[in-house]
């Protein structure tokens, strides 16, 4: 559908939540797909159980941005990179110290450039690549329960407009999805700290979650994958600078 076969794709954090389901949809559809976690026996586990041939996988420490961009340089050249980072701890912005900013700024924005300064001269010597990020609707209302995400994520926001507007003329593209309330370990977790903070139980901000969704509903993995791989394609050679909402209509702003 999607005309991926032939194309090699690194997937970071592809092992859990929406990391892996983008890694088995652009793999259903072609691409052969390097999956990187932090455990390496579930990472390889991952690679082989993908769809079609050529999968493989690596671990790595986003607390480590040079040791992530030397594992992808390594392993390259790839066409499409899925820039997905771990999410910072819980917490206030009355909370946050000097050392978890900067620990989230490692982990969410300086191992994504370290990822794509490795990547980016191999693109442009073939005059083709995309790079697609998941981002979060804070970039529209910071979430004050994630304050070192939120602020990180804003600082990312702005980097890969900036790199759009720089490799465009590579034929790069550099887009990102705006993730909802998709329903992994993450959001799980995020709502288990959101309870405590509230003093109340997990079941009843789940209720409030869903009412505030029109469609009603959590959101998958598969969403966004597949919407990861419309980005990946030729389909979608003209469109590049944007974030694109994945979130069943939960944010409210225009």
């Amino acid at each position: 559908m999607y005309g991926l076969a032939g194309k090699r794709a690194l997937v970071l954090c592809g092992t859990r939540g929406i990391g892996l389901g983008v890694a088995q949809c652009l793999a259903r559809y072609g691409a052969s797909v390097t999956v990187s976690g932090t455990d390496p026996d579930r990472a390889a586990d991952v690679a082989r159980n993908l769809p079609g041939t050529g999968n493989s996988a690596f671990a790595c420490d986003f607390q480590r941005p040079a040791e992530l961009g030397a594992r992808v340089s390594e392993g390259g050249p790839y066409d499409i990179i899925l820039l997905n980072t771990p999410g910072a701890a819980p917490g206030t912005v009355d909370q946050l110290t000097e050392e978890q900013l900067q620990q989230s700024i490692e982990l969410m924005l300086l191992s994504i450039r370290s990822a794509v300064a490795a990547c980016l001269p191999a693109m442009r010597q073939r005059g083709w690549g995309r790079l697609i990020a998941i981002t979060s609707t804070s970039l529209a209302t910071p979430i004050s329960g994630l304050a070192a995400s939120s602020i990180a994520r804003s600082a990312v926001q702005s980097y890969l407009k900036l790199l759009a507007g720089s490799e465009g003329r590579f034929g790069i593209t550099v887009n990102h999805v705006i993730a909802g309330k998709i329903d992994t370990e993450r959001l799980r977790s995020v709502e288990a700290a959101t309870a405590a903070r509230l003093g109340t139980d997990l079941d009843s901000v789940r209720a409030a979650t869903l009412e505030a969704i029109p469609l009603g509903r959590f959101g998958t993995p598969r969403d966004v994958a597949e919407l990861v791989a419309f980005l990946a394609s030729e389909l979608a050679s003209y469109i590049t600078g944007t974030g694109i909402r994945c979130d069943g209509g939960y944010l409210r702003s225009i």
